[in-house]
C-alpha cells in the first residue's frame, strides 16, 4: 500500500473513464489505483487501502450492487461515490442500498464525468497529512480503536491446498482519520514505548478469537507479528504459554513472525528467548525473507521452524524465471534446514500451481484470500475449496 494519504479507487470497464479520472487526481496529488473488473477490484481493495472509491454499477460480469454488497460485509467505511449513466431512480435506489448495509454513499457522478464536478469530489474528500501524537495511540489501546483483520494462509496437503490458519494483522480504527494501516502508527507506538502494549492487545485478541472459533468446530492456527524490540524479555515464552491455556488454545497453534533484524539485536539474549518458546512448541517464522540483506547463517543458528519468502517475490511468480529460480532454491534449502516454507504475495492461480510443484508448505496471498473481519472468516473457508478448484 501506497503511503500517500490521498488514495483513489476507480471501478469502472470504460477506458476512458479510468484514463480521465486518473489524470485528474493525479493531478490533486492523489495516489491512483483502476480496476476494470470485479477481480481487479477485490486484489485493489487489500493491497491499495483506498481513502476514497468510484464505482461504476454497470460492470461485465458482475454489476455495482453486487461490489456495495460485498463491501458491507466487510465493513468498509471508506467514502464512495456512485458513478453511472443510468436514471436517477435507479442511482436513487443503488444510494439507498448502500447506506442500508453500512456504507458511507457521498454522492453520485453522472456520465460523462465532468472536470469541474469531479475535482470538486476530490477536494472535497481531499485529506490533510497530520502527525499522529502517541497519546492518541495510547487513547486508541484503551479506547477499543484497534481492530485485527485475518488474512488466510493454505497448507499443502496430499489432497491439495487446504486452509490452514491465518495471520493477525492490525488496523488502528481512528474516529477522525478512518482506517489507518500499520506502516503509520507501528514507528510511532516503538518510538514512544507502546509497542509492547499494542502487542500484547494482538496476542490477546488473537488467540481470544481461535480459542472461539475452536468452541465453533475451526480449527485454525494462528500467526501473529512480533516486533524485534519485543525479543529481549526472558518472561516472555512463560507469559505467552499461560495466554493460552487461558483460552484452551495449544501452543503449537501459534506461530510468531520475527524479521532477521531482531536476531541480530542482541544474538544471545534473542537465542534464550526464541529456544524457550521453541522448546514450548511454539512457533517460529523468519520473515520477509528474500528481502534486503537477509543472511543464510540465521537459519541455522536459531531455532526457526519456518521461513516466509517476502511477497515481492510471489507476486513475480508466473512473470519471472528468476523469482520462479529464487524461490524454488529458498525451499530446497530451507527443507535441507528442516524448516518449512511459507510464501507470500500469491495473486494468482498460476502462483499457487508453482508452488505447488515447487513443493512449498504455505501459501497466502489475495488469491488465497483477503485480510479481513473475524466475522468473515468461517463464510470465507467455506467457499475456499470451491474457489481454488475454479481458479478463483
Amino acid at each position: 500500500m501506497t503511503d500517500n494519504i490521498n488514495r483513489l479507487l476507480v471501478v469502472d470497464d470504460q477506458e476512458d473513464i479510468l484514463d480521465f479520472a486518473a489524470q485528474v487526481a493525479e493531478s490533486m496529488d492523489y495516489a491512483v489505483a483502476l480496476a476494470a473488473s470485479a477481480d481487479e477490484f477485490y486484489a485493489r481493495l487489500g493491497e491499495f487501502g483506498p481513502t476514497l472509491i468510484v464505482l461504476d454499477l454497470q460492470m461485465p460480469g458482475t454489476d455495482g450492487i453486487e461490489l456495495l454488497r460485498y463491501l458491507g460485509r466487510r465493513g468498509v467505511r471508506v467514502p464512495l461515490l456512485i458513478s453511472s449513466g443510468m436514471d436517477s431512480r435507479v442511482l436513487t435506489s443503488a444510494e439507498r442500498f448502500g447506506r442500508s448495509v453500512g456504507l458511507d454513499i457521498s454522492g453520485v457522478l453522472q456520465k460523462p464525468l465532468m472536470l469541474a464536478e469531479f475535482e470538486a469530489v476530490l477536494a472535497r474528500h481531499r485529506r490533510v497529512e497530520r502527525v499522529l501524537e502517541p497519546l492518541e495511540f495510547a487513547r486508541a489501546v484503551d479506547r477499543g480503536q484497534l481492530v485485527l483483520h485475518y488474512q488466510p494462509k493454505l497448507g499443502r496437503t496430499r489432497a491439495g491446498w487446504q486452509t490452514c490458519g491465518v495471520e493477525a494483522l492490525l488496523r488502528w480504527d481512528h474516529p477522525d482519520l478512518g482506517m489507518i494501516y500499520p506502516d503509520r502508527f507501528i514507528p510511532l507506538a516503538e518510538s514512544s514505548g507502546l509497542i509492547a502494549a499494542a502487542t500484547d492487545w494482538v496476542l490477546q485478541e488473537g488467540v481470544r478469537q481461535v480459542g472461539a472459533w475452536c468452541a465453533q468446530g475451526i480449527d485454525l492456527g494462528l500467526a501473529i507479528n512480533m516486533s524485534p524490540k519485543l525479543v529481549t524479555d526472558l518472561d516472555f515464552p512463560d507469559r505467552l504459554s499461560d495466554l493460552l491455556a487461558a483460552h484452551g488454545v495449544r501452543n503449537s497453534s501459534l506461530t510468531l513472525e520475527i524479521t532477521e533484524s531482531a536476531a541480530l539485536e542482541d544474538p544471545t539474549r534473542t537465542m534464550d528467548i526464541l529456544t524457550r518458546l521453541r522448546v514450548k512448541d511454539f512457533g517460529l517464522s523468519l520473515d520477509d525473507f528474500g528481502t534486503g540483506y537477509s543472511s543464510l547463517t540465521q537459519l541455522y543458528r536459531m531455532p526457526f521452524n519456518e521461513l516466509k519468502i517476502d511477497k515481492s517475490l510471489g507476486m513475480d511468480l508466473g512473470k519471472s524465471r528468476e523469482a520462479e529460480t529464487m524461490v524454488r532454491s529458498l525451499v530446497g534449502l530451507a527443507h535441507g534446514l528442516g524448516l518449512k516454507v511459507c510464501a507470500e504475495g500469491v495473486e494468482t492461480p498460476t502462483a499457487l500451481d508453482f508452488l505447488a510443484e515447487a513443493g512449498c508448505d504455505f501459501a497466502q496471498g489475495y488469491h488465497v484470500g483477503r485480510p479481513m473481519p473475524a466475522s468473515a472468516i468461517a463464510d470465507h473457508f467455506a467457499s475456499v475449496p470451491k474457489r481454488l478448484a475454479s481458479g478463483g
